[in-house]
Order: C-alpha cells, then sequence, then structure tokens
C-alpha cells in the first residue's frame, strides 16, 4: 500500500485540483447560460453572486479549513492518496453530482435557475480550489497549527 501513499502535503494540490476542475465543469455549463440571458440579466447577475457568497462563505471555506487540520493531524508523513477526503465528503460530493445531473438532465428545473446556480456554485468551488492550491504552496499542513485557528 506505501506505492499508493504521497507526502501529505500532496493531498491538498490533490484536493485544489479536483476542487479547482469541479469548479470549471459546473461554470462551464453556468456562465454561457447565464450570459445568453438579456432582458433578467441583472437580477441572474445578483443571485448568481449570492449563490457564490453562501457556498463559499458558508460551505466550502469550512470544508477547506475542516479537511486541511484532519490531514495536519495525522501523524503519518505519508497518506493514501485519496485521503484529501473524508467519507463523509465523498458522499456528499456523489449526490451533489448526482442530484445536479438528474435535475439538469431532467428537465424539470428552468434554464434561468440553472444559469445563475452553477455559475455561483461553479465559481465558489474553484475558488476553494485555489486555497487548498495555497494550503499546499505555503505547506500549511506540515506546520503547527497556530493556537487559536483552524487554519
Amino acid at each position: 500500500m506505501s506505492f499508493l501513499s504521497i507526502p501529505k502535503n500532496s493531498l491538498m494540490l490533490i484536493a485544489g485540483l479536483v476542487w479547482c476542475a469541479a469548479g470549471a465543469m459546473v461554470s462551464r455549463i453556468g456562465f454561457p447560460l447565464l450570459w445568453g440571458f438579456s432582458g433578467t440579466k441583472l437580477l441572474l447577475d445578483v443571485l448568481a453572486v449570492l449563490v457564490f457568497l453562501i457556498f463559499y462563505q458558508l460551505i466550502f471555506s469550512r470544508i477547506v479549513i475542516r479537511h486541511t487540520a484532519r490531514v495536519r493531524g495525522r501523524t503519518e508523513q505519508r497518506l493514501p492518496f485519496w485521503d484529501f477526503f473524508d467519507g463523509r465528503s465523498y458522499a456528499i460530493m456523489a449526490v451533489m453530482m448526482a442530484g445536479g445531473m438528474w435535475l439538469r438532465l431532467s428537465g424539470s428545473v428552468p434554464l434561468w435557475m440553472i444559469a445563475f446556480f452553477y455559475s455561483g456554485l461553479g465559481f465558489a468551488l474553484f475558488s476553494c480550489g485555489t486555497r487548498f492550491l495555497v494550503v499546499y504552496l505555503r505547506k500549511d499542513v506540515l506546520m503547527a497549527p497556530p493556537s487559536g485557528t483552524p487554519v
């Protein structure tokens, strides 16, 4: 199993690349739709910013902090490459992907909703992916956490 293990700081690189790729894929669906609307464009832009702020501030940023602290807290210097997420996060990711694909492909959600939601969600995912990349570059998981702060 040691051949599947990588330095624990590299988990942050994998997490960052996965999150950035996911954000880019979701944005690739949302932004072209968003740019295609003209009459309600300002309202949809505002809604996209709200979705971004909600997901970035209240959900994804906390996940970055939690996973960074989890990896930092591990005593091993090398971990399996899939340990950039825990089981719960893999389950949430699977449900979000399956639910998003079902809603989009079923046609039960109008395009204007997909446009603002996917634009905001995709940008939030990508932004938190860059946060993981910063953790990787700074080698934050290899340092002792500052007292009173998780990351």
